[in-house]
């Protein structure tokens, strides 16, 4: 399998509070996208994600797990992380190597700390934040309520791209209000293609698309202009105006959805794609001198079957199974023979990872988390990955 190029990758941190669907969410984008061909639940232990004997006992996640599925031809890294503030390093992890995080919350509890904590450290790396407001067919679940918290809590700037139809129980579907039109809720199923916006969510969704252009259309002096004349603007110059506003940090979209039904999935997986930026377009996540391959390890797992497993995000360059690499921290050179493409717990040989792919790599003698692999000795600090203090140890 030849390696995906930079500018078809993105990848994403699925955070939030613990409890908010993180994991239910990955489940549906997978299924949605036709990575698998059934959508797993929670209470079942039947997620890609949550494959640990201990998480499925618990149910709740324990640490990070990698996925990857594809849309529209883009390669999507997704990264599901814990929310359970015991185990917050490993979203500390995964926002090191990605370029945009999914901050997922409960239309029922609104913001939670676990929430502030993860946007605050998105904020800290400069990172495209893309908001999910799920779980709106819940009793006492309230968009508008969750969608009011966030923007008094952070801005303005935060501003719906999608509105729920109807309310709890009686939630029938979503509408874009970008693209102007509506998905209705498949209960479970594959998401179809959108339908027109019902009626009575017409002078709704017209008002809450103003809205977002009234904040996108301040990136684009062309595009104001034309807004401020009473032009009817283009769904896709719109797009790429929030795109470029996502990027900077001067937008964040709030979509919303029912994961466990795989509602809003399709719209979601369209705004991941037309917002959160590249590798290409927003570069490396540091610098690694004048190497010209570099990876860095993010995370390290233990498999029962394939032994010690290293995480990794292709920094500059291509890495392939020929590749011999120096590490930085041990001064040695690691042969990186064994490449892998992860999908929760189930792994695939592949040849080569290109440039901002995340992949994975077994049997490395003295490779640790937080290590820097590069194809020749340079001079080169990179900062370490930052954990807080334990409260107890053993």
């Amino acid at each position: 399998m030849a390696s995906t190029e930079p500018g078809k990758i993105r990848n994403v941190a699925v955070v939030g509070h613990r409890g908010t669907g993180k994991t239910s969410l990955v489940e549906a984008l997978l299924y949605q996208t036709g990575e698998v061909n059934r959508l797993g639940s929670i209470e079942a232990g039947t997620t890609v994600s949550d494959s640990d004997e201990d998480e499925q006992k618990r149910q709740l996640s324990i640490g990070l797990t990698l996925t990857h599925t594809s849309w529209q031809g883009r390669k999507i890294n997704l990264v599901d992380c814990p929310g359970d503030p015991s185990f917050q390093g490993e979203a500390r992890c995964a926002l090191r190597v990605v370029e945009g995080a999914l901050v997922v919350v409960s239309a029922v509890m609104g913001l939670e700390v676990g929430t502030a904590r993860v946007k605050k450290l998105a904020d800290e790396l400069g990172l495209a934040r893309v908001w999910f407001v799920n779980m709106l067919d819940r009793e006492r679940a309230d968009f508008f309520r969750t969608l009011g918290q966030i923007q008094e809590q952070f801005g303005s700037k935060c501003v719906a791209v999608h509105l729920p139809i109807g309310t709890e129980h009686e939630l029938e579907g979503i509408v874009d209000v970008l693209h102007m039109c509506a998905y209705m809720s498949p209960n479970g199923a594959k998401e179809g293609e959108s339908v027109p916006i019902p009626e009575s969510m017409a002078a709704l969704a017209q008002e809450y698309r103003e809205k977002l252009l009234d904040e996108v259309v301040q990136i684009d002096e062309a595009l104001m202009e034309r807004y401020l004349e009473g032009e009817e603007l283009d769904s896709h110059d719109v797009a790429a105006a929030l795109k470029l506003g996502i990027t900077r940090g001067e937008v964040f979209p709030v979509a919303c959805g029912v994961a466990t039904k795989n509602l809003g999935t399709h719209a979601l997986l369209d705004l991941i794609v037309e917002g959160v930026p590249s590798p290409a377009k927003r570069g490396a996540p540091f610098d690694a001198g004048d190497a010209s391959t570099a990876a860095f390890v993010f995370k390290t797992i233990a498999d029962p079957f394939a032994g010690r497993i290293n995480l990794f995000r292709v920094v500059r360059g291509s890495v392939n199974t020929e590749s011999t690499l120096f590490d930085v921290r041990e001064k040695a050179k690691e042969r990186m023979g064994s490449l892998l493409q992860l999908q929760g717990k189930d792994h695939t040989p592949v040849k080569e990872f290109g440039e901002g792919d995340i992949g994975a790599v077994a049997k490395l003698k003295d490779v640790q988390t937080g290590d820097l692999l590069v194809d020749r000795e340079v001079e080169v600090t990179v900062e370490p990955l930052s954990f807080p203090e334990p409260v107890m140890s053993f």
